[in-house]
């Protein structure tokens, strides 16, 4: 069982992280330039401050969702045709399709951003900076975390908790966010990985 949770939690997060690297070569390439000159949060503020900041813009929440959507798609494309199995997949593909999962995973992963991303405004830390003492290593932890909670809770709508796959998903995302956050770096579209 341990051997399915861990497959079924890679399954969830090769979209999303496919995904995340293809936001990368979006950003590095800087395609749709007129779509990231727009907020996410629409210039939006609270208490003076804007809601998300500069960095959540609509083109990284299209790019995010339709790319998690493209690869969600090929690798459900891969399973049929690889003769995988079923079980691979942790909501059958009766249950919800391909093109229905791709754009419910890459939505939660950009909403589950969003409250940490509005903390971070309020506590006056700018986009893209990180946070002194042990808010450092709060929002850390949460930066790494945020969207596979949101991913979870989503998940929880269409099939009950497999808790062995929740904590292959958070285990997953503490390794991989950080490895794409260090591609960023690389490339200088990030000052930090954490």
């Amino acid at each position: 069982m341990a051997d399915t949770a861990l497959l079924q939690s890679i399954w969830l997060c090769l979209p999303l992280t496919l995904g995340g690297i293809t936001h990368v070569a979006v950003i590095r390439r800087n395609a749709l330039p007129s779509l990231a000159q727009w907020p996410l949060d629409g210039g939006m503020q609270f208490r003076g401050r804007d809601l998300f900041g500069a960095n959540k813009t609509v083109r990284g929440a299209i790019v995010m969702i339709c790319a998690t959507i493209f690869w969600t798609v090929v690798l459900d494309g891969l399973q049929a045709g690889l003769n995988l199995a079923a079980g691979l997949r942790y909501i059958p593909k009766e249950q919800l399709g391909s093109i229905a999962q791709g754009a419910l995973l890459g939505s939660a992963y950009i909403v589950g951003e969003l409250p940490n991303s509005f903390i971070k405004r309020q506590l006056n830390i700018p986009p893209g900076s990180a946070a002194t003492g042990f808010l450092k290593i709060l929002f850390w932890f949460i930066d790494q975390a945020d969207s596979a909670v949101a991913i979870m809770i989503v998940l929880c709508f269409f099939k009950p908790p497999d808790f062995a796959v929740y904590l292959w998903i958070i285990a997953l995302t503490l390794i991989l966010h950080p490895i794409i956050a260090a591609l960023m770096v690389a490339i200088g579209l990030k000052q930090r990985v954490g």
